[in-house]
């Protein structure tokens, strides 16, 4: 008896590449993604079910999809921000995936946490707002608005680990 993932893999690999190069209008992208949705798959066949093999293919896939294009978004951001600096011309390509890794990995913490706590980081960490005029902002105290920081900076620290 063959392997299921195996199986799955070769009943609807074809099916899920078509379906994902309908949304990207770009083969190697929805071969990568794919090949990422199959992957995600087989680290968690335990938990799933075969019954629906294309609904769980697609469901996967949608995910990966978000995650993909939360990707794209955040490094089209990030290179138009340093395409402006004198400096960006020293930045190495393995520099620039670097730190927009970083920045995925910051997004993902940031979406995870309660919204207070990204409000702070933002504003602390992007406008350049002082703790004071944080708690201000949010009528809360300066105490407060220093141990968010401190504990989304932790979490930050971790997850760069």
């Amino acid at each position: 008896m063959s392997d299921p993932i195996s199986m799955l893999y070769r009943h609807h690999h074809s099916w899920l590449y078509q379906w994902l190069k309908r949304r990207l209008n770009h083969s190697e992208d929805a071969a990568d993604l794919a090949h990422d949705t199959f992957l995600r798959i087989l680290k968690r066949k335990d938990e799933l079910y075969f019954d629906q093999p294309r609904a769980i293919l697609t469901t996967v896939a949608k995910g990966i999809l978000i995650n993909w294009y939360q990707r794209k978004s955040i490094e089209k951001a990030y290179l138009e921000a340093i395409s402006s600096r004198p400096e960006y011309d020293e930045i190495t390509p393995e520099q620039k995936i670097s730190a927009i890794e970083s920045l995925c990995l910051i997004n993902q913490l940031l979406n995870q946490l309660p919204e207070r706590q990204q409000q702070v980081f933002i504003w602390s960490q992007l406008e350049g707002l002082t703790q004071q005029e944080i708690a201000k902002r949010l009528n809360i105290s300066t105490r407060t608005v220093m141990r968010d920081l401190v504990s989304v900076l932790s979490q930050c620290l971790a997850v760069m680990d």
